[in-house]
């Protein structure tokens, strides 16, 4: 996110182009538009400078935090590693199995976070902390520090029953297949015992 960024704020700050999308916007006295161009320079030039990933999820739910924060952990331990990442050995499904709890029976503040006003899970906050747990298994696959992971799609979602609150759930999933610039990673939640 902060590359895409980073790269539309270079993309937008020159001077010209700033004046064409005025241009186009209206007629304006020169001093205008000299405000204006300064003001959007201003703005886009603090986009270029983007906090370190560690503060990326200070306002996100409290799995994310966590997710982002181990695979955070993960990727200064395999910067600091002296030995080569051996991309050519072959890494079963099993290796990059990642599971995380919802520890929705002792932790209160957790499920009334996850809890729509029914009674149910709120199922957005789910799929946000699907697309984190994703990240983190795409990592654990490729080990690399220096490799942009990005979530291209989702095939698929199904829904096979209602989640009950009271019990703890679980979010698990690894890579399925791997291709040569893409992985397909297979995701699950289910209550605990299930």
């Amino acid at each position: 996110m902060s590359t895409t960024r980073k790269i539309c704020a270079r993309g937008l700050s020159s001077s010209s182009t700033i004046r064409n999308v005025l241009h186009h916007c209206g007629n304006h006295s020169k001093v205008q538009q000299q405000g204006r161009i300064n003001s959007w320079q201003r703005m886009f030039s603090t986009l270029e400078t983007l906090p370190p990933l560690i503060y990326a999820s200070k306002h996100k739910g409290p799995i994310v935090d966590q997710l982002w924060t181990l695979r955070l952990q993960a990727k200064q331990k395999a910067a600091a590693s002296p030995d080569p990442i051996d991309m050519k050995r072959p890494r079963p499904p099993s290796e990059s199995m990642t599971k995380i709890t919802y520890d929705f029976e002792s932790d209160d503040f957790l499920k009334e976070q996850y809890c729509n006003p029914f009674g149910g899970l709120r199922f957005g906050k789910v799929l946000e902390d699907l697309d984190a747990l994703a990240g983190n298994i795409a990592f654990s696959h490729v080990q690399d520090p220096t490799v942009n992971i990005v979530t291209a799609s989702v095939d698929r979602i199904r829904l096979s029953g209602a989640v009950d609150m009271d019990r703890n759930q679980q979010l698990s999933g690894k890579v399925t297949f791997v291709g040569s610039s893409s992985m397909e990673i297979r995701m699950q939640c289910k209550g605990d015992g299930e």
